[in-house]
């Protein structure tokens, strides 16, 4: 196979382990641009900085590897600075996002960096992969998740069609050694969303302070989704699309326009 051009970016920033272990498993199959963060971006989305200037310096990684870091960037702006500039002369051929720091299941998404960034990719005409350990330790099995996006990576036939799909692949992966895995598998996106909480503290100037937290529940019961692939073990592999239309919905409302008077 043709060495692949892969811009690889993340929201936990360009020292994370898990996009330093990514580089570690893809530069021997792949030539790598790296643009990302400088710092921890999570929960960010898609969004954008419009005000204010966004910095960018040259890194050595941990791996080995040189970076770009966007200073105080979100994953988007890195998509955009590295697709409108740093790669625009020669594009990508495949986007990689992650690996993140905790699984990206259900929900979760519409909060994720990761994931958006991987969106933001498929919106400027790049197969676009995001990738999710579901781990939030440090010291996580990122060489697992590194491994098997190799895999699949290795595996045009699985991805060539994406762009006129108009998808990404939402891939998370159980953090557990590799030979410990017991598959891919072709997963939805579930209904499991964090309980969020806001605990208030008041402090002895009498100003108020917020703490925005969240707990998952168990996993889903239900083997088509993406938390029961990871509860047994198994890498599970997500077509997210960008439209959001809800098409069922729309057939059932346009019947019922006739209904709507002005």
């Amino acid at each position: 196979m043709e060495r692949k051009k892969i811009l690889i970016t993340n929201d936990d920033g360009v020292e994370s382990p898990g996009i330093n272990k990514l580089v570690e498993e893809l530069m021997n199959i792949a030539d790598l641009t790296i643009v990302a963060p400088d710092r921890q971006k999570t929960a960010t989305s898609h969004s954008l900085t419009i005000e204010g200037v966004l910095p960018i310096k040259e890194v050595p990684m941990p791996c080995g590897y040189k970076g770009f870091a966007v200073v105080n960037g979100t994953p988007t702006d890195c998509v955009l600075i590295a697709i409108k500039d740093i790669m625009k002369d020669e594009l990508p051929d495949l986007l990689i996002s992650g690996i993140n720091l905790g699984a990206n299941l259900g929900g979760d998404i519409l909060y994720s960096g990761t994931v958006a960034a991987a969106l933001e990719g498929l919106t400027q005409g790049i197969t676009s992969f995001a990738v999710s350990l579901d781990s939030f330790s440090l010291n996580g099995h990122f060489e697992t998740a590194a491994k098997a996006v190799a895999k699949i990576v290795e595996t045009e036939e699985f991805y060539k069609n994406l762009l006129q799909e108009r998808s990404i692949l939402n891939i998370n992966v159980p953090n557990i050694p590799y030979e410990e895995l017991k598959g891919f598998i072709i997963t939805r996106q579930g209904d499991l969303s964090y309980q969020n909480y806001v605990e208030k503290y008041t402090s002895p100037r009498n100003k108020t302070y917020y703490w925005i937290g969240g707990d998952r529940p168990p996993h889903e019961i239900d083997e088509e989704t993406d938390s029961y692939a990871i509860a047994y073990k198994k890498v599970s592999i997500s077509p997210i699309n960008v439209d959001l239309t809800n098409y069922r919905l729309l057939l059932r409302l346009k019947k019922l326009l006739s209904e709507l008077k002005l």
